[in-house]
């Protein structure tokens, strides 16, 4: 059973437990579906955090956890990334990818020449970037003229050199 990242808290908010925290994903509606988080302490030991409160506003969730009641109780939670298990994921139509999925995958050209592995993904306005760490970074657009392919079981991403390198 994997656990996946879905979003990082920022800060504390205010002084009874509430804390800001950095979604991952663009799809905002999705964060309301889950009833329970993890995180990861000091000791490697898993600590289940269940939500009593979720407020959303500019671009950030405000949530305030079952038993964590003042700024102290929820100062181990700052700058920590909160995880699911995989299985609690929604399911992806077709060519959907999660991130988490992406991330390590070997970059390869149409003339099947390694370029690199992906580091991350980009989130702009216009579109999503994956960034290659290889040779030099590279930032390819995740749109159709440039990913030919993406194959999991392979563990590659194809892309079009010849739109790539012009």
């Amino acid at each position: 059973m994997g656990y996946i990242p879905v979003g990082r808290i920022i800060s504390a908010h205010g002084i009874k437990g509430e804390v800001k925290f950095l979604y991952y994903n663009d799809q905002k509606e999705v964060f309301y579906g889950y009833t329970s988080f993890l995180v990861k302490k000091a000791n490697n030991r898993w600590v289940k955090l269940k939500p009593t409160e979720i407020n959303a506003s500019r671009g950030f969730f405000y949530l305030k956890f079952q038993g964590f009641d003042s700024l102290e109780a929820v100062s181990f939670l700052l700058n920590q990334e909160l995880f699911i298990r995989q299985e609690q994921l929604p399911p992806l139509k077709e060519n959907e990818f999660y991130e988490y999925q992406l991330v390590g995958l070997k970059v390869i050209g149409d003339n099947n020449i390694p370029i690199g592995s992906v580091k991350y993904i980009m989130h702009t306005g216009a579109q999503d970037l994956i960034v290659v760490d290889g040779e030099k970074e590279l930032l390819i657009p995740m749109v159709e003229g440039f990913i030919i392919d993406i194959n999991l079981e392979d563990s590659t991403i194809k892309v079009k050199v010849d739109d790539l390198f012009s």
